[in-house]
């Protein structure tokens, strides 16, 4: 981590520390560097008065908000947003869907190749409609964000606002493996809910259009003994979660941080 970044980070940690912050808002992995370099400097964030965590800007994985609840004893709840729309979505305490602000915004989702609409439990591209732009109007606009609306029913939360999936990644990240497509999300899935496995990770996309494996290069804790047995059952998680082949690199951790960079990227083009 840049000396500069540890500098402004330990400002925020001490500032909401002294203010008695109780909310955290940051994109998931500023927000884990965020909670690595309290620890650093001998925080122990369950003893500060911060009580929820709101990820934006990134997709996370449910396995990693699982981890996140079991290490820091905080719910995280994810917001939907951009900054020429505004928040257009958030999670509710009852974690069955973002709901969607539909007073503001409507929502359609449609096939990213054809535009044809999809119905609703169907994954797809999101096109926004804004009601309330005023200087900037938006209609049918298409961020490439993909997602899914849910068939409406009432919350268990009491809440009447339509829900949709929490955004899975980009139209523009979608990887082709023998005609199932697959986003860094579904990697992070099962990288998330092995042990062994430190977190980060680089998927290869070595060709346009379908390949016939997932090529990925993923980092392993230091205390792993028995790579082989850890890079089976990494292609056996991939087989069973999503039916695809894997061709699995571990590497130490630390080999692909790249620094604190703004969205971590999840795919390098080697074509």
């Amino acid at each position: 981590m840049p000396s500069i970044l540890r500098y402004k980070l330990d400002q925020e940690i001490n500032l909401a520390i002294k203010v008695g912050a109780t909310v955290i808002e940051y994109m998931p992995s500023f927000m884990l560097a965020y909670f690595e370099r309290a620890r650093e400097i001998g925080i122990d964030i369950r003893q500060t008065k911060l009580r929820i965590a709101i990820g934006i800007g990134e997709p996370w994985s449910e396995a990693n908000k699982r981890n996140f609840l079991a290490q820091y004893g905080m719910p995280y709840f994810s917001w939907w947003g951009s900054m020429d729309l505004g928040i257009m979505g958030a999670d509710c305490e009852a974690r069955s869907g973002m709901h969607l602000f539909a007073d503001r915004y409507i929502i359609e989702v449609v096939d990213p190749e054809t535009g044809e609409a999809l119905p609703d439990g169907e994954e797809g591209e999101f096109i926004i409609t804004a009601l309330s732009n005023q200087t900037m109007p938006l209609i049918r606009y298409r961020p490439g964000d993909v997602g899914r609306m849910f068939p409406y029913e009432l919350c268990s939360c009491g809440r009447t606002l339509p829900r949709m999936s929490s955004v899975r990644g980009r139209v523009s990240h979608l990887i082709n493996i023998r005609g199932k497509k697959i986003l860094p999300l579904d990697v992070e899935e099962v990288v998330a809910s092995i042990d062994d496995l430190a977190g980060d990770y680089l998927v290869d996309v070595h060709k346009p259009g379908e390949m016939e494996k997932l090529k990925v290069k993923i980092e392993y804790k230091p205390d792993v003994q028995n790579l082989k047995t850890l890079k089976d059952k990494v292609h056996e998680a991939f087989q069973l979660d999503y039916g695809i082949d894997s061709d699995v690199e571990l590497v130490p951790k630390g080999s692909l941080s790249t620094g604190f960079a703004f969205k971590t990227a999840r795919i390098t083009k080697t074509y």
